[in-house]
């Protein structure tokens, strides 16, 4: 029994390149990719003052559904960022991790290899502030974007996306985010 079961995993993986499973691949590409991120936070609170500016990467696991829209979790983890905080008169370090769920809406222009971006979604963001009372906290986020992408091959895309995320918090209110990006789909 264990034989069959083995053997009949191994023959679903290799189901794979049929043609019934190429018509799924029509309706459902897998994909990863990396970003670079960069950052602009709104601090407040006994955060006011601290280093706003966040260079960090981003990984991407999505999945394409109908060419035309994307379900994709991604997580972004800034650098830890060396300032004075005016409003606690002290230095501290702050950063932040974002782990995000979110829908990617595309429509063709110009020709069918750029498409227009639309982006809503969701995020849990991790904000650390180093030498303040409280030194971390944990917020559900917000997240609207746009942007455009280029596919340039079958498999490989280009992306720019602007978003705007509301945190929420005293500390953090919101990230003004520029992202850059490559994606390969299997």
């Amino acid at each position: 029994m264990k034989k069959f079961l083995l053997l009949s995993g191994v023959a679903m993986l290799f189901a794979t390149q049929s043609e019934a499973m190429q018509w799924n691949r029509n309706i459902v590409d897998p994909y990863m990719g990396v970003d670079y991120v960069y950052s602009r936070a709104h601090h407040g609170g006994l955060a006011k003052g601290a280093k706003e500016n966040y260079n960090s990467p981003k990984f991407n696991l999505g999945m394409e559904m109908y060419r035309n829209w994307s379900m994709e979790f991604s997580y972004q983890m800034s650098p830890r960022l060396k300032s004075y905080a005016e409003a606690a008169d002290r230095h501290i370090k702050n950063s932040f991790q974002a782990y995000a769920l979110d829908m990617y809406g595309k429509y063709p222009i110009m020709c069918s290899n750029v498409g227009a971006l639309a982006t809503i979604g969701t995020a849990i963001y991790n904000a650390r502030f180093r030498g303040l009372p409280d030194k971390s906290f944990t917020r559900v986020g917000y997240r609207i974007g746009a942007g455009l992408q280029y596919d340039f091959a079958t498999h490989f895309a280009a992306r720019v996306v602007g978003r705007y995320s509301y945190v929420g918090s005293e500390r953090l209110n919101n990230l003004k985010e520029v992202t850059v990006g490559m994606l390969y789909r299997f």
